[in-house]
C-alpha cells in the first residue's frame, strides 16, 4: 500500500544521550512513525556541538504531518516529547523549523511549441480561409501543443530556439522550420533581478472576491427596493466594484491588461447584481425579507461548507479512510435495520402511550416506519457530523495533540450524547403528536395522520344488547377514535373516559361519525 502524502514537513534537531542503545532506541521510535532520521554534523566548529550539551549527540528528524501551517511546529515538538516520555527515551528537542517552498508563485516563462502551417509564410492577403482560421487559432492558443518549456526569467524566443536546436535540454530534435515557439498571454515570467513576492494566503485571495460579490448581490437587492433616482446609488456602487473585483480575479501572476481586468470584473459583478434583482422580483415578500432570507441562505451555505471541510479533515488520512472499503458497506445494513426499528418504536410510543392501543393492532406500512425515523435519526446524524467536523478542524490545526486522550474519549462521548438527545427528542415528539391528536379527538375533530397511523372518529352500534367488550363499557352515544381493524377485532379510544377498549367486529356496526352525536 503506497504511503499517504503529507503536506507539512518540520525539521527537528534533537539531542540524544551519547550511547549506542539510546541512539538506536531513538532512531527506532522516530522511524517507526514514518519519519526520516539522519545524524547531525556540526557545520563550523566545536561551538556548534556544544549546543547539544555534554554527553549528547544530535539527530535530525523530518517530521511529516497532515494539516494546516498553524500549530504544525508545536505539534511536531509535542509528538517527539510525548514519544520520549512514553518510552523513557533520552532525547530532547533543541530546534524545530517548518520547511516550506514557495510553490504557489511560479514566475517562469511558459513556451508552447505548435506546428507551423504550410502557408504560414505566405502574405496575409493570399492565405486560404483554412490557413487564416488556423493562424487565428494559433494566435489564440486554441491549437494542439506538441511541446512545453518552462524557463526562469524571460529568455528571448530566438535564444531558446537555438538552444533547442543544439539539443542542450532534453536532446530531442527541434526544427524551427516545422515548429513555432510562442508565449501564451499571461505566461511571461518574472525577471531574475526582481525581488521575490511575499507569500499570499488563500484567504487573502478569496476573501476580497467573496466580499465584493456579496456586496454586488446586496446592490442588486437595494436597486430593486429603491425608487426614483435613488436606484442609481446601488448601481453606482456596483460599477465601482468592477475594477477591484476584476483586479483580484486576474492578478495572479502579474498585472493583466486593463481590458481583461474590466471584462472579468464586469462579468462577476453584473451576474451577482442581476441575481440580486431577480431574487427581489421573483421571491415573495418585501425586499427586507428577501435580504434576510438571502443572508440566512449565505450563512447556511457557509456553515455547510465548514462542516463538510471539517468532516474531510476528520476522516481523510484516518482509520476510516483506510478501512472505508468495508466500513461503508457495513453501515448500509446497520441503517437498514435501525431505521424501521426506531420507526416502529415511534409508532409504539404514539399509539400505546397516547391512546393505550397496542402497536401491532394498527396496520402501518414498513415505508411509514422508515419515514417516521428519518427526521430524528437525520438530526442525530447531523449533530454528530457537527461534532465530528469540530474534531476535524481541531485535527487540521493540530490542537488535539495537546489533549489526545481527552479528544479520543470526549468526541465519542459527545457524539453519543447528541445522538441520544436527538433520539429522545424524536420520542418526545411522538408523544406530543399523540397529545395533539387526543385534543383534536376530544373536540370532535379528526386528528392529523402520524406517518401512516390515521385516526378516525366513528360511531359504534352493537348488534345485540349483551356483547363482550374489553375494558368497557362501550359508549354508543358519542364518537370514538379508531386506527383501523386488527384481524377480527377493532380497537377504540374513548375521549371522555380517556381509556382504550376493544370489541369484535362481528358484534358491532361501525359507521363514520357525523357532525352530530351518535345514537
Amino acid at each position: 500500500m503506497p504511503a499517504e502524502p503529507f503536506n507539512r514537513r518540520i525539521e527537528v534537531l534533537i539531542a540524544v544521550v551519547d550511547s549506542p542503545d539510546e541512539t538506536s532506541l531513538a532512531a527506532q521510535l522516530l522511524e517507526g512513525r514514518g519519519w526520516s532520521v539522519r545524524p547531525w554534523l556540526p557545520r563550523h566548529d566545536s561551538t556548534d556541538a556544544s549546543a547539544l550539551g555534554p554527553g549528547r549527540v544530535g539527530l535530525l528528524v523530518e517530521v511529516r504531518l497532515h494539516g494546516a501551517r498553524f500549530g504544525a511546529v508545536q505539534a511536531a515538538v509535542s509528538e517527539i516529547e510525548n514519544l520520549a516520555r512514553r518510552h523513557q527515551a533520552g532525547m530532547w528537542v533543541l530546534d524545530a523549523v517548518l520547511i516550506e517552498h514557495d510553490l504557489a508563485h511560479d514566475f517562469r516563462s511558459v513556451f508552447h511549441a505548435h506546428r507551423r502551417l504550410p502557408e504560414a509564410s505566405a502574405p496575409p492577403g493570399s492565405r486560404s480561409p483554412r490557413a487564416w482560421v488556423a493562424a487565428l487559432r494559433t494566435s489564440l492558443g486554441v491549437i494542439s501543443t506538441v511541446r512545453i518549456l518552462k524557463q526562469n526569467g524571460r529568455p528571448p524566443v530566438e535564444a531558446l530556439e537555438r538552444r533547442l536546436e543544439l539539443g542542450t535540454l532534453t536532446g530531442r530534435p527541434y526544427d524551427p522550420r516545422d515548429l513555432q515557439l510562442r508565449v501564451p498571454m499571461g505566461m511571461e515570467g518574472r525577471n531574475s533581478d526582481d525581488p521575490p513576492p511575499a507569500p499570499v494566503s488563500a484567504w487573502r485571495l478569496a476573501g476580497p472576491v467573496l466580499a465584493g460579490l456579496l456586496l454586488a448581490l446586496a446592490c442588486g437587492i437595494a436597486a430593486a427596493a429603491a425608487e426614483g433616482l435613488f436606484i442609481l446609488v446601488p448601481l453606482v456602487v456596483a460599477c465601482a466594484l468592477v475594477l477591484p473585483v476584476g483586479h483580484e480575479l486576474t492578478n495572479r501572476r502579474e498585472d493583466q491588461p486593463r481590458a481583461v481586468t474590466l471584462a472579468w470584473g464586469t462579468a462577476a459583478v453584473a451576474s451577482m447584481t442581476v441575481a440580486g434583482l431577480a431574487l427581489t422580483f421573483y421571491m415573495p415578500g418585501p425586499p427586507a425579507q428577501v435580504a434576510l432570507v438571502t443572508a440566512y441562505a449565505v450563512f447556511g451555505v457557509v456553515l455547510c461548507a465548514l462542516i463538510l471541510y471539517g468532516l474531510g479533515y476528520a476522516l481523510v488520512h484516518s482509520w476510516f479512510s483506510r478501512n472505508a472499503n468495508w466500513a461503508l458497506p457495513a453501515l448500509i445494513p446497520a441503517l437498514a435495520l435501525s431505521l424501521p426499528w426506531f420507526g416502529g418504536l415511534l409508532h409504539t410510543v404514539y399509539l400505546k402511550a397516547g391512546f393505550g392501543v397496542p402497536a401491532d393492532a394498527v396496520q402501518v406500512s414498513v415505508y411509514w416506519t422508515y419515514a417516521a425515523s428519518l427526521k430524528p435519526i437525520g438530526i442525530a446524524l447531523g449533530l454528530s457530523a457537527v461534532v465530528l467536523a469540530m474534531a476535524g478542524w481541531m485535527r487540521h490545526y493540530h490542537q488535539w495533540v495537546y489533549a489526545r486522550g481527552m479528544v479520543r474519549i470526549g468526541v465519542p462521548l459527545m457524539g453519543f450524547f447528541v445522538i441520544g438527545i436527538s433520539l429522545t427528542a424524536g420520542l418526545v415528539g411522538a408523544e406530543a403528536a399523540a397529545n395533539r391528536a387526543r385534543t383534536a379527538a376530544a373536540s370532535g375533530e379528526t386528528p392529523a395522520s402520524y406517518y401512516g397511523a390515521q385516526g378516525r372518529l366513528v360511531c359504534i352500534k352493537p348488534v345485540s344488547k349483551e356483547i363482550p367488550v374489553f375494558n368497557g363499557p362501550l359508549a354508543t352515544t358519542r364518537p370514538l377514535l379508531t386506527f383501523g381493524t386488527s384481524g377480527d377485532r377493532v380497537w377504540l379510544w374513548d375521549p371522555r373516559r380517556d381509556e382504550s377498549l376493544s370489541v369484535r367486529l362481528e358484534d358491532v356496526v361501525v359507521k363514520q361519525a357525523g357532525t352530530s352525536a351518535c345514537g
